[in-house]
């Protein structure tokens, strides 16, 4: 980060990146879930590629600055289901769907999936 110019800070980085600046610390930190979609916008903003920030720098392709490698989880496949699912419906099925996940997740008799007893 130090040696490219305009994103010298994580906050930097975020906003170049158009990212949260969560995201970025996250990232740099190797924590939690990080998609593919932000890898590759985190990458962008210094013009690599995700797969630059996932591998070591090969020689072949000349000097190259300090690259640190991002630990990354693909989201379950029920998840992504429900992510296309949401991007392929139409606006009154998306409204429908987020109205369903808010009362979801604002039940206050509803704990974590492990703990209900279904």
């Amino acid at each position: 980060m130090g040696s490219y110019p305009g994103r010298e800070t994580l906050a930097k980085v975020a906003k170049a990146a158009h990212v949260g600046f969560g995201t970025v610390q996250r990232a740099r930190n190797g924590d939690g879930n990080l998609t593919v979609q932000n890898l590759d916008m985190i990458a962008r903003a210094f013009r690599r590629t995700a797969r630059d920030l996932l591998a070591e720098p090969v020689e072949e392709y000349g000097p190259a600055a300090q690259v640190a490698v991002l630990a990354v989880q693909e989201a379950p496949v029920d998840e992504r289901e429900l992510v296309q699912g949401y991007r392929d419906a139409s606006q009154e099925v998306r409204e429908i769907l987020l109205d369903l996940a808010r009362k979801a997740t604002s039940k206050k008799d509803c704990g974590a999936r492990s703990e209900r007893n279904d």
